[in-house]
């Protein structure tokens, strides 16, 4: 007859047998080295709308802050030049500096979301299409 502490060890070495073997047998996908690849992001349809809820709104980039973001004219110019990627995509850790700023009142948000943050820099790399 076989003891109870031997069938415990047993138990125990098949449960840690079987979950190491299937965590080893496990291969995520390799991740895209390019996540804007396939992605036709324009600013009507993608862009506009993180731009109307998150710097287009009065006292921010509708008077008040330079630019006048209430249409892609507007926002060429810091398109062109540089600054709107600047200061929305390099500075967003900066709580000043970094658009949109941490000092907005709500409901006007602090930050971007991930995802927007994506869209944005997937638009700008492809040159900002309208």
């Amino acid at each position: 007859m076989i003891s109870m502490k031997f069938r415990l060890f047993l138990f125990l070495f098949v449960v840690s047998l079987l979950a190491t073997q299937s965590c080893t047998a496990d291969q995520l996908p390799e991740p895209s080295s390019e996540p804007c690849t396939g992605q036709t992001i324009t600013y009507e349809v993608d862009i506009r709308p993180i731009v109307e809820s998150s710097c287009a709104y009065a006292g921010c980039h509708l008077g008040g802050a330079p630019g006048i973001y209430n249409d892609y004219d507007g926002l060429l110019p810091d398109l062109q030049n540089g600054s709107f990627r600047n200061r929305v995509i390099d500075q967003r850790d900066d709580a000043v500096r970094g658009m949109p700023p941490n000092y907005t009142s709500p409901p006007n948000p602090q930050d971007l979301s991930a995802e927007e943050l994506e869209l944005i820099r997937c638009w700008l790399d492809a040159g900002f299409p309208r």
